[in-house]
């Protein structure tokens, strides 16, 4: 068993005396400086503020045979402290790419062509992002119609700053909608106004749309962003990152439809 950890799980600790338990709690918290800078016996007994006789009774109660062997054992445990964390980055990138297979699946080619050409024929794009963390889709979407010389401009969900703009709606007018549920009966009001204004809208949201936003709206695409199963709990994926994958699908058939004319 050449793992001071693992030895160290095998004694327990009412059996190690207050200088062992600080010479352990110090292990433990700097495994690998130890490792990587090849600590002697006498930086650890100064770091820890212990004696070499501490450090050598700690040793002896795990069976540990001198303190090269101390040494070898320990780099084992840092080794295989880097493998769990390469196997944490794994999971995370899983994560990320099971998410993103999944909405690959479930977006339909046909109705994102239809929001091109919505987006294409507008003479005015309003993007607003209905939840904070949302912000940086839209912006990102807005961004490149700026710079592809599309006459837009980015809303948050303010309902007075909304309101107006939908007062001044023109017929053919464009607002795309990011939303991680789109149930609120507020968007709902607001898309309403802008059918009955002769606007247009797509809606990009992480739940089907209610039956009045279906009924309204001119492109829908709902995007699945709670669909990962990890068996990691501690593995967190962005709701953001099914939107921004959307948005380079969008920005890549757009470019490619631009340059095919």
């Amino acid at each position: 068993m050449r793992s001071f950890l693992a030895k160290l799980s095998t004694v327990d600790d009412k059996n190690l005396t207050t200088r062992e338990l600080q010479i352990v709690e110090y292990i433990k918290n700097n495994l690998q400086t130890i490792v990587s800078n090849n600590m002697k016996i006498e930086q650890l007994a100064q770091e820890v503020g212990t004696g070499y006789s501490a450090i050598y009774g700690l040793l002896n109660k795990l069976n540990i045979k001198g303190y090269r062997d101390f040494s070898i054992s320990l780099a084992n445990d840092a080794d295989s402290a880097e493998i769990e964390i390469a196997k944490d980055d794994e999971n995370v990138v899983n994560g990320y790419v099971n998410l993103i297979k999944q909405n690959y699946s479930l977006i339909e080619k046909r109705t994102l062509f239809e929001t091109l050409q919505l987006i294409q024929n507008a003479p005015r794009v309003f993007v607003s992002y209905w939840e904070s963390v949302l912000k940086g889709p839209a912006m990102d979407l807005e961004n490149f119609l700026f710079d592809q010389e599309l006459k837009v401009t980015l809303l948050d969900s303010d309902w007075d700053t909304i309101n107006k703009r939908v007062e001044s709606v023109k017929s053919g007018d464009l607002f795309i909608f990011f939303t991680k549920y789109g149930t609120s009966k507020h968007l709902e009001k607001i898309i309403l106004k802008i059918n009955q204004s002769g606007g247009k809208v797509i809606f990009i949201s992480g739940r089907m749309p209610s039956v009045a936003i279906s009924r309204t709206v001119d492109s829908i695409h709902t995007l699945i962003v709670d669909g990962v199963e990890m068996e990691d709990n501690h593995v967190f994926i962005s709701k953001s990152v099914p939107f921004h994958y959307f948005n380079d699908l969008l920005i890549y058939h757009f470019l490619n439809t631009k340059e095919n004319k």
